[in-house]
């Protein structure tokens, strides 16, 4: 028998509870906020061999990658540019990613590449659209994945509420290049909350990576990015689309920000439902954004899993074997790629960083700046 609403809420209560008092006791310990921070352990000691001071090389990339029967092979993307993770590097020119006018990204939860590909919806989207084959998540468990997908380091081993980072981050870099951006949490509260979570709502403060970084905390301006999703919906055309919508294309696609960050509430994202309700919430919601002039004129969507589940630990791109957040799903929704494209080059959350911000024209922060892009998918010259 399923519980009753009460029963689930005080169960999810006492489970926050008890995860941030173990998280103030670690930073009591260790003093470090709420959790362990640092670079990302497995990636660092894999960079960090050689002499002092030496920079971090990327990781050779694979020679083969794959589309539909009877496409071309699509090949495998320049390398990147060696730069310290430590910080921001210069926004690269030649990367073979295009320029996006928006970025639109949905983070969905706990589910395997095997699992996700099996969904009704994003089974549609696979044989309409793109989809990276052998990328893989950074960590376990949750949060860590956030962070890395913002700032290119996962800082933190857990899924701390207190552990604040001062640290470069996608808010910050964005609004620093006068690129507009918008955090989407569905069931915040209100604009700039950054409580942990809320129980009347389903969302969860640990799914929102930019309550987590100092500089957006205390400013009131990069604070106010982040918005309930509702915002964001009330700038998508409803579907189907009235016989009339008034406003230009150009104009519509100016009132969402270029950069938009969406993460569903626990429910919708398949962490404290079934995948198939996720998958269900997917259907609902994507066509609204392939339907806004701000993804049909140059956009992306990019849609992932935060980490795969049931032990699956794989990792690529430079993160030991055994070590990483597993083999999942990321599916690539762009004007003008061959529908049902696959690519096979290993990618992971770094590697999508980098793609975000080459395409946005933005500096490269951490591990990014040391990943090569998913420049895989447009090399063939399809795109925005």
């Amino acid at each position: 028998m399923r519980d009753g609403p009460m029963r689930v809420a005080a169960r999810r209560l006492r489970r926050e509870v008890l995860c941030g008092a173990v998280g103030l006791m670690v930073s009591l310990a260790v003093g470090l906020g709420g959790c362990a921070a640092g670079p990302s352990p497995a990636r660092q000691a894999t960079e960090t061999k050689g002499a002092p001071g030496t920079p971090a090389t990327a990781p050779a990339a694979p020679s083969s990658a794959s589309t539909t029967a009877g496409a071309s092979p699509t090949p495998a993307p320049p390398p990147s540019a060696a730069r310290s993770p430590a910080g921001p590097g210069p926004s690269r020119t030649a990367s073979g990613v295009p320029a996006f006018s928006h970025v639109f990204i949905i983070v969905m939860e706990n589910l395997g590449y095997g699992g996700a590909i099996g969904l009704p919806y994003v089974s549609s989207l696979l044989a309409r659209y793109a989809a990276a084959t052998a990328y893989d998540s950074v960590a376990h468990p949750s949060l860590p994945n956030y962070l890395a997908l913002t700032s290119g380091n996962t800082w933190v081993t857990s899924d701390c509420f207190f552990c604040y980072q001062s640290a470069p981050n996608l808010a910050s870099e964005a609004a620093a290049a006068g690129v507009s951006w918008g955090g989407y949490m569905e069931g915040l509260p209100s604009p700039c909350y950054l409580g942990p979570f809320d129980l009347g709502t389903d969302y969860a403060g640990k799914h929102d990576p930019f309550r987590y970084y100092n500089d957006v905390r205390g400013s009131a301006g990069l604070c106010a990015g982040i918005q309930p999703l509702t915002n964001l919906e009330a700038l998508l055309p409803a579907v189907p689309a009235p016989a009339s919508s008034p406003g230009t294309a150009a104009g519509l696609a100016a009132r969402i920000p270029r950069l938009a960050w969406i993460t569903p509430n626990l429910c919708n994202d398949g962490h404290d439902c079934a995948a198939t309700k996720a998958d269900a919430w997917l259907s609902t919601f994507v066509p609204r954004i392939l339907a806004s002039p701000a993804w049909q004129d140059g956009g992306v969507l990019f849609i992932t899993w935060d980490e795969s589940y049931g032990g699956d630990d794989a990792a690529c791109c430079g993160i030991p074997a055994g070590q990483g957040g597993g083999h999942v799903l990321t599916l690539v929704v762009a004007p003008g790629l061959p529908a049902g494209m696959r690519v096979s080059v290993p990618y992971d959350h770094y590697s999508l960083l980098a793609t975000i911000e080459d395409g946005l024209g933005l500096p490269l922060l951490g591990h990014a700046a040391t990943t090569p892009p998913m420049s895989a998918f447009w090399a063939s010259g399809a795109g925005p």
